[in-house]
Protein backbone atom coordinates (compact mmCIF):
# COMPACT_ATOMS: atom_id res chain seq x y z
CA UNK A 1 0.00 0.00 0.00
CA UNK A 2 2.77 2.55 0.75
CA UNK A 3 4.42 1.68 -2.57
CA UNK A 4 1.14 2.43 -4.38
CA UNK A 5 0.81 5.78 -2.63
CA UNK A 6 4.43 6.56 -3.44
CA UNK A 7 3.97 5.67 -7.10
CA UNK A 8 0.80 7.76 -7.35
CA UNK A 9 2.55 10.69 -5.68
CA UNK A 10 5.53 10.44 -8.02
CA UNK A 11 3.20 10.23 -11.01
CA UNK A 12 1.38 13.37 -9.89
CA UNK A 13 4.68 15.19 -9.37
CA UNK A 14 5.94 14.18 -12.81
CA UNK A 15 2.67 15.20 -14.44
CA UNK A 16 2.70 18.53 -12.60
CA UNK A 17 6.30 19.25 -13.56
CA UNK A 18 5.49 18.50 -17.21
CA UNK A 19 2.74 21.16 -17.30
CA UNK A 20 3.43 24.72 -18.30
CA UNK A 21 2.25 27.73 -16.35
CA UNK A 22 -1.09 28.12 -18.20
CA UNK A 23 -1.97 24.46 -17.80
CA UNK A 24 -1.18 24.62 -14.10
CA UNK A 25 -3.55 27.56 -13.72
CA UNK A 26 -6.31 25.67 -15.49
CA UNK A 27 -5.77 22.65 -13.23
CA UNK A 28 -5.82 24.80 -10.08
CA UNK A 29 -9.01 26.62 -11.21
CA UNK A 30 -10.77 23.36 -12.12
CA UNK A 31 -9.83 21.86 -8.76
CA UNK A 32 -11.20 24.86 -6.91
CA UNK A 33 -14.50 24.69 -8.82
CA UNK A 34 -14.80 20.95 -8.19
CA UNK A 35 -14.10 21.45 -4.49
CA UNK A 36 -16.76 24.19 -4.26
CA UNK A 37 -19.33 21.98 -5.99
CA UNK A 38 -18.47 19.11 -3.66
CA UNK A 39 -18.86 21.29 -0.57
CA UNK A 40 -22.24 22.60 -1.84
CA UNK A 41 -23.49 19.08 -2.50
CA UNK A 42 -22.41 17.94 0.95
CA UNK A 43 -24.08 20.89 2.65
CA UNK A 44 -27.30 20.47 0.66
CA UNK A 45 -27.42 16.73 1.37
CA UNK A 46 -26.72 17.07 5.10
CA UNK A 47 -29.22 19.83 5.81
CA UNK A 48 -32.88 19.18 6.68
CA UNK A 49 -35.91 19.43 4.37
CA UNK A 50 -36.62 22.74 2.57
CA UNK A 51 -39.20 24.97 4.27
CA UNK A 52 -41.76 27.17 2.54
CA UNK A 53 -44.00 29.92 3.88
CA UNK A 54 -47.37 28.56 4.98
CA UNK A 55 -48.90 31.86 6.14
CA UNK A 56 -47.40 35.30 6.66
CA UNK A 57 -48.54 38.50 8.40
CA UNK A 58 -50.71 36.53 10.78
CA UNK A 59 -52.70 37.79 13.70
CA UNK A 60 -51.24 36.55 17.05
CA UNK A 61 -54.46 34.66 17.82
CA UNK A 62 -54.41 32.92 14.43
CA UNK A 63 -50.70 32.15 14.73
CA UNK A 64 -51.24 30.50 18.10
CA UNK A 65 -54.16 28.43 16.82
CA UNK A 66 -52.23 27.29 13.74
CA UNK A 67 -49.14 26.34 15.76
CA UNK A 68 -51.29 24.34 18.17
CA UNK A 69 -52.92 22.47 15.30
CA UNK A 70 -49.54 21.79 13.63
CA UNK A 71 -48.24 20.30 16.88
CA UNK A 72 -51.30 18.07 17.09
CA UNK A 73 -50.73 16.83 13.54
CA UNK A 74 -46.99 16.38 14.12
CA UNK A 75 -46.02 18.74 11.30
CA UNK A 76 -42.58 20.40 11.76
CA UNK A 77 -42.64 24.19 11.48
CA UNK A 78 -40.50 27.30 11.83
CA UNK A 79 -41.52 30.72 13.18
CA UNK A 80 -40.06 33.88 11.67
CA UNK A 81 -40.89 37.58 11.61
CA UNK A 82 -41.64 37.64 15.32
CA UNK A 83 -44.11 34.77 15.11
CA UNK A 84 -46.17 36.36 12.32
CA UNK A 85 -44.84 34.00 9.63
CA UNK A 86 -45.03 30.18 9.79
CA UNK A 87 -42.93 27.94 7.54
CA UNK A 88 -43.46 24.20 6.97
CA UNK A 89 -41.73 21.61 4.75
CA UNK A 90 -42.27 22.30 1.06
CA UNK A 91 -43.82 18.92 0.30
CA UNK A 92 -46.52 19.44 2.93
CA UNK A 93 -47.53 23.06 2.35
CA UNK A 94 -50.65 22.48 0.24
CA UNK A 95 -51.92 19.59 2.37
CA UNK A 96 -51.56 21.60 5.58
CA UNK A 97 -53.30 24.61 4.04
CA UNK A 98 -56.30 22.53 3.03
CA UNK A 99 -56.57 20.91 6.44
CA UNK A 100 -56.39 24.28 8.20
CA UNK A 101 -58.92 25.81 5.80
CA UNK A 102 -61.50 23.20 6.84
CA UNK A 103 -61.09 24.49 10.41
CA UNK A 104 -61.52 28.13 9.40
CA UNK A 105 -57.87 29.02 9.94
CA UNK A 106 -56.56 31.58 9.59
CA UNK A 107 -59.50 33.81 10.40
CA UNK A 108 -57.35 36.98 10.69
CA UNK A 109 -58.70 37.43 14.19
CA UNK A 110 -62.14 38.24 12.77
CA UNK A 111 -65.19 36.63 14.34
CA UNK A 112 -68.38 36.51 12.30
CA UNK A 113 -71.89 35.18 12.83
CA UNK A 114 -70.48 31.71 13.52
CA UNK A 115 -69.87 32.86 17.12
CA UNK A 116 -73.52 33.80 17.73
CA UNK A 117 -74.56 30.18 18.10
CA UNK A 118 -72.25 29.74 21.09
CA UNK A 119 -74.37 32.02 23.24
CA UNK A 120 -75.58 30.28 26.38
CA UNK A 121 -79.11 30.36 27.73
CA UNK A 122 -77.98 32.36 30.76
CA UNK A 123 -76.51 35.25 28.74
CA UNK A 124 -78.06 38.66 29.21
CA UNK A 125 -79.48 40.96 26.57
CA UNK A 126 -76.39 43.15 26.80
CA UNK A 127 -74.10 40.19 26.08
CA UNK A 128 -76.23 39.15 23.13
CA UNK A 129 -76.14 42.70 21.81
CA UNK A 130 -72.35 42.86 22.13
CA UNK A 131 -71.96 39.54 20.33
CA UNK A 132 -74.30 40.68 17.55
CA UNK A 133 -72.34 43.90 17.02
CA UNK A 134 -69.06 41.98 17.06
CA UNK A 135 -70.35 39.42 14.56
CA UNK A 136 -71.75 42.12 12.28
CA UNK A 137 -68.46 44.02 12.37
CA UNK A 138 -66.57 40.82 11.57
CA UNK A 139 -68.74 39.99 8.59
CA UNK A 140 -68.37 43.52 7.20
CA UNK A 141 -64.60 43.30 7.73
CA UNK A 142 -64.42 40.09 5.73
CA UNK A 143 -66.51 41.60 2.95
CA UNK A 144 -64.42 44.78 2.70
CA UNK A 145 -61.16 42.80 2.80
CA UNK A 146 -62.37 40.83 -0.22
CA UNK A 147 -62.46 44.03 -2.31
CA UNK A 148 -59.72 44.59 -4.84
CA UNK A 149 -56.68 46.50 -3.54
CA UNK A 150 -57.53 46.20 0.17
CA UNK A 151 -55.11 44.19 2.29
CA UNK A 152 -56.80 44.52 5.69
CA UNK A 153 -59.75 46.34 7.24
CA UNK A 154 -61.45 46.99 10.56
CA UNK A 155 -65.09 47.99 11.10
CA UNK A 156 -66.42 49.57 14.30
CA UNK A 157 -70.18 49.97 14.73
CA UNK A 158 -71.83 52.07 17.43
CA UNK A 159 -75.49 51.15 17.97
CA UNK A 160 -77.35 53.50 20.37
CA UNK A 161 -79.71 52.10 22.97
CA UNK A 162 -83.31 51.87 21.94
CA UNK A 163 -85.76 54.24 23.61
CA UNK A 164 -89.49 54.88 23.37
CA UNK A 165 -88.99 58.64 23.30
CA UNK A 166 -88.61 59.97 19.79
CA UNK A 167 -86.73 63.08 20.90
CA UNK A 168 -84.05 60.97 22.58
CA UNK A 169 -83.40 58.60 19.71
CA UNK A 170 -79.92 58.65 18.18
CA UNK A 171 -78.72 57.39 14.85
CA UNK A 172 -76.10 54.60 14.64
CA UNK A 173 -72.61 55.40 13.36
CA UNK A 174 -69.76 53.35 11.92
CA UNK A 175 -66.01 53.76 11.36
CA UNK A 176 -64.00 51.83 8.76
CA UNK A 177 -60.19 51.56 8.75
CA UNK A 178 -58.74 50.20 5.51
CA UNK A 179 -55.16 49.20 4.69
CA UNK A 180 -54.49 49.16 0.97
CA UNK A 181 -51.84 47.18 -0.85
CA UNK A 182 -48.55 48.97 -1.61
CA UNK A 183 -48.92 51.36 -4.53
CA UNK A 184 -52.74 51.17 -4.60
CA UNK A 185 -55.01 54.15 -3.90
CA UNK A 186 -58.74 53.87 -3.32
CA UNK A 187 -60.81 55.90 -5.75
CA UNK A 188 -63.77 58.04 -4.73
CA UNK A 189 -66.15 55.47 -6.20
CA UNK A 190 -64.61 52.70 -4.07
CA UNK A 191 -64.85 54.78 -0.89
CA UNK A 192 -68.46 55.63 -1.63
CA UNK A 193 -69.14 51.94 -2.30
CA UNK A 194 -67.72 51.03 1.12
CA UNK A 195 -69.87 53.68 2.78
CA UNK A 196 -73.06 52.46 1.10
CA UNK A 197 -72.14 48.83 1.79
CA UNK A 198 -71.78 49.42 5.53
CA UNK A 199 -74.89 51.61 5.74
CA UNK A 200 -77.08 49.00 4.03
CA UNK A 201 -75.85 46.26 6.39
CA UNK A 202 -76.73 48.12 9.61
CA UNK A 203 -80.33 49.00 10.33
CA UNK A 204 -80.94 52.74 10.56
CA UNK A 205 -77.41 53.67 9.48
CA UNK A 206 -77.09 56.33 6.79
CA UNK A 207 -74.06 56.72 4.49
CA UNK A 208 -73.20 60.16 5.88
CA UNK A 209 -72.68 58.57 9.31
CA UNK A 210 -69.97 56.22 7.97
CA UNK A 211 -66.35 57.40 8.27
CA UNK A 212 -63.63 55.79 6.16
CA UNK A 213 -59.95 56.26 7.13
CA UNK A 214 -56.83 54.69 5.62
CA UNK A 215 -53.85 53.26 7.50
CA UNK A 216 -52.00 56.59 7.39
CA UNK A 217 -54.86 58.40 9.12
CA UNK A 218 -56.14 60.18 6.02
CA UNK A 219 -59.88 60.79 6.00
CA UNK A 220 -61.16 59.28 2.74
CA UNK A 221 -64.86 59.97 3.23
CA UNK A 222 -64.45 63.74 3.45
CA UNK A 223 -66.48 65.77 0.92
CA UNK A 224 -67.83 62.64 -0.75
CA UNK A 225 -71.42 62.34 -1.99
CA UNK A 226 -73.55 59.98 0.07
CA UNK A 227 -76.28 59.19 -2.43
CA UNK A 228 -76.43 56.35 -4.87
CA UNK A 229 -77.19 58.36 -8.02
CA UNK A 230 -74.75 59.48 -10.65
CA UNK A 231 -75.81 63.11 -10.23
CA UNK A 232 -74.50 63.46 -6.67
CA UNK A 233 -71.52 65.82 -6.63
CA UNK A 234 -68.95 66.44 -3.93
CA UNK A 235 -66.60 69.36 -3.55
CA UNK A 236 -63.74 67.56 -5.27
CA UNK A 237 -65.94 66.32 -8.11
CA UNK A 238 -67.34 69.83 -8.63
CA UNK A 239 -63.80 71.20 -9.00
CA UNK A 240 -62.89 68.42 -11.41
CA UNK A 241 -66.03 68.99 -13.47
CA UNK A 242 -65.41 72.75 -13.57
CA UNK A 243 -61.77 72.29 -14.57
CA UNK A 244 -62.71 69.82 -17.32
CA UNK A 245 -65.39 72.19 -18.67
CA UNK A 246 -62.99 75.13 -18.77
CA UNK A 247 -60.26 73.12 -20.52
CA UNK A 248 -62.74 71.82 -23.09
CA UNK A 249 -63.96 75.33 -23.94
CA UNK A 250 -60.38 76.63 -24.15
CA UNK A 251 -59.42 73.84 -26.54
CA UNK A 252 -62.39 74.69 -28.71
CA UNK A 253 -61.33 78.34 -28.87
CA UNK A 254 -57.73 77.45 -29.71
CA UNK A 255 -58.90 75.06 -32.41
CA UNK A 256 -61.01 77.85 -33.88
CA UNK A 257 -58.57 80.78 -33.66
CA UNK A 258 -55.18 79.08 -34.23
CA UNK A 259 -55.71 78.42 -37.97
CA UNK A 260 -56.64 82.08 -38.43
CA UNK A 261 -54.09 83.85 -36.20
CA UNK A 262 -51.29 81.27 -36.42
CA UNK A 263 -49.80 78.85 -33.88
CA UNK A 264 -48.59 80.53 -30.69
CA UNK A 265 -50.30 83.84 -31.54
CA UNK A 266 -53.39 83.44 -29.36
CA UNK A 267 -54.00 82.64 -25.68
CA UNK A 268 -57.46 81.82 -24.29
CA UNK A 269 -58.73 81.55 -20.72
CA UNK A 270 -62.25 80.51 -19.75
CA UNK A 271 -63.81 80.73 -16.31
CA UNK A 272 -67.01 78.76 -15.84
CA UNK A 273 -69.53 78.86 -13.02
CA UNK A 274 -71.54 75.63 -12.93
CA UNK A 275 -74.86 74.87 -11.33
CA UNK A 276 -74.33 72.01 -8.90
CA UNK A 277 -77.91 71.88 -7.58
CA UNK A 278 -80.30 69.14 -8.62
CA UNK A 279 -83.72 70.78 -9.03
CA UNK A 280 -87.06 69.16 -9.86
CA UNK A 281 -89.88 71.55 -10.87
CA UNK A 282 -93.50 70.32 -11.04
CA UNK A 283 -96.04 72.59 -12.79
CA UNK A 284 -99.81 71.85 -12.66
CA UNK A 285 -102.17 73.68 -15.03
CA UNK A 286 -106.01 73.48 -14.90
CA UNK A 287 -107.88 74.26 -18.10
CA UNK A 288 -111.44 75.63 -18.12
CA UNK A 289 -112.66 74.22 -21.40
CA UNK A 290 -116.40 73.43 -20.97
CA UNK A 291 -117.85 71.00 -20.47
CA UNK A 292 -114.78 68.81 -20.03
CA UNK A 293 -114.50 65.02 -20.13
CA UNK A 294 -117.60 63.15 -18.90
CA UNK A 295 -116.63 60.93 -15.99
CA UNK A 296 -119.99 59.48 -14.73
CA UNK A 297 -123.76 59.90 -15.23
CA UNK A 298 -126.64 59.17 -12.76
CA UNK A 299 -130.24 59.38 -13.97
CA UNK A 300 -133.44 58.99 -11.81
CA UNK A 301 -137.00 58.91 -13.21
CA UNK A 302 -140.42 58.65 -11.30
CA UNK A 303 -143.88 58.46 -12.84
CA UNK A 304 -147.42 57.88 -11.33
CA UNK A 305 -150.66 57.66 -13.30
CA UNK A 306 -154.17 56.64 -12.00
CA UNK A 307 -157.72 57.65 -11.01
CA UNK A 308 -158.60 59.37 -7.75
CA UNK A 309 -156.42 60.64 -5.03
CA UNK A 310 -152.99 59.06 -4.48
CA UNK A 311 -152.62 56.98 -1.33
CA UNK A 312 -151.51 58.78 1.78
CA UNK A 313 -151.88 58.85 5.51
CA UNK A 314 -150.05 57.95 8.63
CA UNK A 315 -147.28 55.35 8.74
CA UNK A 316 -146.71 53.80 12.13
CA UNK A 317 -146.74 56.16 15.08
CA UNK A 318 -145.25 59.03 13.11
CA UNK A 319 -147.30 61.83 11.84
CA UNK A 320 -146.38 61.72 8.13
CA UNK A 321 -147.92 64.43 5.99
CA UNK A 322 -149.83 63.23 2.98
CA UNK A 323 -150.96 64.75 -0.25
CA UNK A 324 -154.67 64.91 -0.87
CA UNK A 325 -156.49 65.93 -4.00
CA UNK A 326 -159.93 67.38 -3.96
CA UNK A 327 -162.28 66.30 -6.60
CA UNK A 328 -162.67 63.38 -8.83
CA UNK A 329 -160.87 62.66 -12.08
CA UNK A 330 -157.60 61.27 -13.53
CA UNK A 331 -154.29 61.75 -11.69
CA UNK A 332 -150.74 61.82 -13.33
CA UNK A 333 -147.23 62.43 -11.73
CA UNK A 334 -143.77 62.33 -13.37
CA UNK A 335 -140.22 63.35 -12.15
CA UNK A 336 -136.82 62.97 -13.95
CA UNK A 337 -133.39 63.71 -12.38
CA UNK A 338 -130.02 63.50 -14.26
CA UNK A 339 -126.58 63.93 -12.53
CA UNK A 340 -123.43 64.19 -14.72
CA UNK A 341 -119.85 64.39 -13.35
CA UNK A 342 -117.15 65.93 -15.58
CA UNK A 343 -113.33 65.51 -15.12
CA UNK A 344 -111.39 68.71 -14.60
CA UNK A 345 -108.74 69.22 -17.30
CA UNK A 346 -105.29 69.16 -15.64
CA UNK A 347 -101.78 69.31 -17.18
CA UNK A 348 -98.72 68.30 -15.07
CA UNK A 349 -95.22 69.29 -16.30
CA UNK A 350 -92.09 68.04 -14.50
CA UNK A 351 -88.73 69.67 -15.24
CA UNK A 352 -85.51 68.10 -13.91
CA UNK A 353 -82.41 70.33 -13.85
CA UNK A 354 -79.36 68.11 -13.47
CA UNK A 355 -76.07 69.35 -11.96
CA UNK A 356 -73.36 70.56 -14.31
CA UNK A 357 -75.23 73.13 -16.34
CA UNK A 358 -73.40 76.39 -17.03
CA UNK A 359 -74.61 79.42 -15.09
CA UNK A 360 -72.06 81.96 -16.27
CA UNK A 361 -69.00 82.17 -18.53
CA UNK A 362 -66.13 84.64 -18.56
CA UNK A 363 -63.81 84.47 -21.59
CA UNK A 364 -60.49 86.28 -22.14
CA UNK A 365 -58.68 86.18 -25.50
CA UNK A 366 -55.21 87.70 -26.02
CA UNK A 367 -53.79 88.02 -29.56
CA UNK A 368 -50.13 88.51 -30.46
CA UNK A 369 -50.59 91.81 -32.33
CA UNK A 370 -52.22 95.18 -31.99
CA UNK A 371 -55.90 94.98 -32.93
CA UNK A 372 -58.12 97.71 -34.25
CA UNK A 373 -61.72 98.03 -33.20
CA UNK A 374 -63.08 96.13 -36.20
CA UNK A 375 -60.81 93.12 -35.66
CA UNK A 376 -61.61 93.10 -31.96
CA UNK A 377 -65.35 93.07 -32.60
CA UNK A 378 -64.97 90.34 -35.22
CA UNK A 379 -63.07 88.06 -32.81
CA UNK A 380 -65.59 88.79 -30.04
CA UNK A 381 -68.52 87.86 -32.28
CA UNK A 382 -66.78 84.66 -33.37
CA UNK A 383 -66.05 83.60 -29.79
CA UNK A 384 -69.59 84.49 -28.68
CA UNK A 385 -71.09 82.33 -31.39
CA UNK A 386 -68.66 79.45 -30.79
CA UNK A 387 -69.25 79.22 -27.01
CA UNK A 388 -72.89 80.29 -27.04
CA UNK A 389 -72.41 83.26 -24.71
CA UNK A 390 -75.74 84.56 -23.40
CA UNK A 391 -76.08 88.18 -22.22
CA UNK A 392 -79.02 87.17 -20.01
CA UNK A 393 -76.60 85.03 -17.94
CA UNK A 394 -74.27 88.04 -17.64
CA UNK A 395 -71.56 86.27 -19.66
CA UNK A 396 -68.44 88.35 -20.25
CA UNK A 397 -65.85 88.41 -23.03
CA UNK A 398 -62.60 90.34 -23.33
CA UNK A 399 -60.44 90.51 -26.49
CA UNK A 400 -57.02 92.15 -26.13
CA UNK A 401 -54.27 92.66 -28.68
CA UNK A 402 -50.65 92.97 -27.55
CA UNK A 403 -47.24 91.80 -28.74
CA UNK A 404 -45.96 88.71 -26.91
CA UNK A 405 -42.49 88.61 -25.32
CA UNK A 406 -40.70 85.74 -27.11
CA UNK A 407 -37.13 86.55 -26.11
CA UNK A 408 -36.79 83.48 -23.88
CA UNK A 409 -38.12 81.16 -26.57
CA UNK A 410 -35.78 82.64 -29.15
CA UNK A 411 -32.85 82.15 -26.77
CA UNK A 412 -33.59 78.44 -26.55
CA UNK A 413 -34.29 78.13 -30.25
CA UNK A 414 -31.02 79.75 -31.34
CA UNK A 415 -28.49 77.10 -32.44
CA UNK A 416 -25.22 77.61 -34.36
CA UNK A 417 -25.41 76.42 -37.94
CA UNK A 418 -23.39 73.23 -38.48
CA UNK A 419 -20.43 73.24 -40.88
CA UNK A 420 -21.19 72.69 -44.57
CA UNK A 421 -24.89 72.65 -43.83
CA UNK A 422 -24.85 69.13 -42.31
CA UNK A 423 -27.01 68.32 -39.27
CA UNK A 424 -25.19 68.15 -35.96
CA UNK A 425 -25.96 64.46 -35.48
CA UNK A 426 -24.15 63.64 -38.72
CA UNK A 427 -21.09 65.62 -37.58
CA UNK A 428 -20.99 63.70 -34.30
CA UNK A 429 -21.30 60.37 -36.14
CA UNK A 430 -18.49 61.24 -38.56
CA UNK A 431 -16.21 62.34 -35.70
CA UNK A 432 -16.82 59.13 -33.75
CA UNK A 433 -16.23 56.96 -36.83
CA UNK A 434 -12.98 58.80 -37.64
CA UNK A 435 -11.76 58.38 -34.06
CA UNK A 436 -12.49 54.63 -34.18
CA UNK A 437 -10.64 54.22 -37.48
CA UNK A 438 -7.59 56.18 -36.29
CA UNK A 439 -7.46 54.28 -33.01
CA UNK A 440 -7.70 50.92 -34.79
CA UNK A 441 -4.87 51.83 -37.20
CA UNK A 442 -2.66 53.00 -34.33
CA UNK A 443 -3.25 49.77 -32.40
CA UNK A 444 -2.41 47.62 -35.45
CA UNK A 445 0.80 49.55 -36.19
CA UNK A 446 1.90 49.43 -32.53
CA UNK A 447 1.26 45.68 -32.31
CA UNK A 448 3.21 44.91 -35.47
CA UNK A 449 6.11 47.10 -34.35
CA UNK A 450 6.19 45.40 -30.95
CA UNK A 451 6.19 41.93 -32.56
CA UNK A 452 9.03 42.93 -34.91
CA UNK A 453 11.08 44.29 -32.02
CA UNK A 454 10.45 41.17 -29.98
CA UNK A 455 11.46 38.87 -32.85
CA UNK A 456 14.65 40.85 -33.38
CA UNK A 457 15.42 40.74 -29.67
CA UNK A 458 14.87 36.98 -29.58
CA UNK A 459 17.36 36.47 -32.37
CA UNK A 460 20.03 38.66 -30.76
CA UNK A 461 19.65 38.10 -26.99
CA UNK A 462 17.20 35.30 -26.19
CA UNK A 463 17.70 35.27 -22.40
CA UNK A 464 17.13 39.00 -22.06
CA UNK A 465 14.04 38.77 -24.26
CA UNK A 466 12.56 36.01 -22.13
CA UNK A 467 13.00 38.05 -18.98
CA UNK A 468 11.68 41.34 -20.34
CA UNK A 469 8.80 39.99 -22.47
CA UNK A 470 6.20 38.31 -20.24
CA UNK A 471 3.52 38.71 -22.92
CA UNK A 472 5.13 36.15 -25.34
CA UNK A 473 2.94 33.16 -26.19
CA UNK A 474 3.74 29.80 -24.49
CA UNK A 475 4.53 28.12 -27.84
CA UNK A 476 7.17 30.75 -28.65
CA UNK A 477 8.70 30.40 -25.19
CA UNK A 478 8.89 26.60 -25.48
CA UNK A 479 10.51 26.81 -28.90
CA UNK A 480 13.08 29.33 -27.67
CA UNK A 481 13.92 27.18 -24.62
CA UNK A 482 14.42 24.11 -26.80
CA UNK A 483 16.76 26.10 -29.01
CA UNK A 484 18.78 27.25 -25.98
CA UNK A 485 19.04 23.66 -24.69
CA UNK A 486 20.31 22.40 -28.06
CA UNK A 487 22.92 25.18 -28.23
CA UNK A 488 24.05 24.45 -24.65
CA UNK A 489 24.32 20.72 -25.39
CA UNK A 490 26.33 21.42 -28.55
CA UNK A 491 28.82 23.53 -26.61
CA UNK A 492 29.24 21.12 -23.70
CA UNK A 493 29.14 17.76 -25.52
CA UNK A 494 29.73 18.20 -29.26
CA UNK A 495 30.50 14.48 -29.81
CA UNK A 496 27.03 13.45 -28.57
CA UNK A 497 25.41 15.98 -30.86
CA UNK A 498 27.46 14.77 -33.84
CA UNK A 499 26.52 11.12 -33.13
CA UNK A 500 22.83 12.07 -32.88
CA UNK A 501 22.96 13.92 -36.20
CA UNK A 502 24.65 10.98 -37.90
CA UNK A 503 21.94 8.62 -36.64
CA UNK A 504 19.25 10.93 -38.02
CA UNK A 505 20.96 11.05 -41.41
CA UNK A 506 21.27 7.23 -41.55
CA UNK A 507 17.55 6.89 -40.72
CA UNK A 508 16.67 9.32 -43.50
CA UNK A 509 18.81 7.33 -46.02
CA UNK A 510 17.01 4.12 -45.10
Amino acid sequence: MPEFVTSVTNGIKQTWSGLNKTQRRVVILGGAVALAVLVAVVIYSTRGPAYEILWSNLDPADAGAIVSELEKQGVPYELTDGGRTIRVPTDRVHRVRLSLATMGLPSSGVVGFEAVGSTGIWSTDFERRVQYVRALSGELTRTITALSGIEDARVHIALPEETVFVSQRQQPTASVLVKTRPGYNLSSESVRGIMNLVSRAVEGLTPENVTVVDASGKLLSKDLPYGEGEDDLSTSSVLELTFATERELENRLLGLLTPVLGPGNVVCQVRAVLNTDKVKITDRTYESEPPGILRSTQETSEMYQGTGAPPGGQAGALDVPSYSFVGQGEFQYQRTEVLRNYEVNERVTETLIVPGTIKQLSVAVVVNKNLNEEEREMIAETVTAALGLDPSRQDQISVTGMVFDTSLAQLFDEEPAPAEGLPRIYIYAIAVAAALVVGTVILIIARRRREAQMAELLEQEPSVALETAPAISPELLARQRSRENVERLARTNPQLVATLIKSWLLEDER
